[in-house]
C-alpha cells in the first residue's frame, strides 16, 4: 500500500499540469512511464489523455490497469479556482476544489518554475505523423526537461507558466523527484467528447490535508 500511496501523489502531481489550448480543440493521449523507478514500472502501463477546447480543458490519467483514475477538469481554463481534481482509487472517490498547492507543487511538465527555453529545430522526430523539434526547458532548480513539440497544434500555456512553448508537446522527458518521467503521445484526435468537461457526481469533497490523511490510512 505504500507504493499505492506514492503512486497517488505522483498522479496528482501530473494531472495538476495541463497544456491549455489557445484556439484549437482536440485531445492527445500519452503513455507515461518511469524507466528509472522499478516500483512504478511494475505497476503497469499509465495512460494520460488531455482534452481541450477554447473554453475548457480536462486531463484524465488511468493507472494500474484502471484501478486508479485521476482527472482534472478546468471549466474555465483561465480561472484556476474553477479547477476540480477528481480521484478514484479502488472505489474510493475524492474531489479537491480550488487551486492546488502542496501536492501539486511538483507539477510534472509544468512551466510555472521554468527559467528559460531553447529550441533546436535541427533535431527533429516524427510522432504520429507530426514533425516535432526539440525544446530544452531549464527549471529554476537547475534541472533541464526535454520536449518535442509540433507547431501543427496550437501553442499551450497556463496562467501560472513563466514562459510559453511555440507548439504542443508530443513527447516529454522530465526529471522529477521520483525519477525520470517519460510521456509519449500515442493518439491525437481533432474533437474531444463533450462529457469529458462535465464534473461528475458521487465524489467526496476533501481538502488536500484531508486527502493526505485518507491516503495515509491505507
Amino acid at each position: 500500500m505504500k507504493n499505492l500511496k506514492k503512486l497517488a501523489f505522483v498522479a496528482l502531481a501530473i494531472v495538476s499540469t495541463q497544456f491549455y489550448a489557445q484556439t484549437k480543440t482536440g485531445s492527445v493521449t500519452y503513455e507515461m512511464s518511469m524507466p528509472d523507478n522499478e516500483e512504478m514500472a511494475a505497476m503497469g502501463t499509465n495512460i494520460i489523455k488531455i482534452s481541450f477546447n477554447e473554453k475548457s480543458s480536462a486531463t484524465q490519467m488511468d493507472m494500474m490497469g484502471g484501478m486508479m483514475s485521476v482527472k482534472t477538469i478546468s471549466v474555465d481554463k483561465n480561472n484556476p479556482k474553477d479547477t476540480r481534481i477528481l480521484m478514484d482509487m479502488m472505489g474510493k472517490k475524492y474531489e479537491l476544489t480550488g487551486e492546488s498547492s502542496g501536492i501539486g507543487n511538483s507539477d510534472v511538465a509544468s512551466l510555472k518554475d521554468a527559467e528559460s527555453v531553447s529550441y533546436d529545430k535541427n533535431v527533429t522526430k516524427e510522432i504520429l505523423g507530426f514533425k516535432c523539434y526539440k525544446a530544452l526547458v531549464k527549471m529554476n532548480d537547475g534541472t533541464v526537461n526535454t520536449f518535442y513539440i509540433t507547431e501543427a497544434i496550437a501553442g499551450q500555456s497556463s496562467p501560472t507558466d513563466k514562459l510559453k512553448l511555440t507548439g504542443f508537446p508530443l513527447e516529454i522527458e522530465v526529471n522529477s523527484p521520483n525519477g525520470k518521467v517519460l510521456l509519449v503521445a500515442t493518439a491525437v484526435d481533432k474533437a474531444p467528447t463533450a462529457s469529458c468537461f462535465i464534473i461528475p457526481e458521487g465524489y467526496k469533497k476533501v481538502t488536500q490535508e484531508e486527502l493526505q490523511q485518507e491516503l495515509g490510512g491505507m
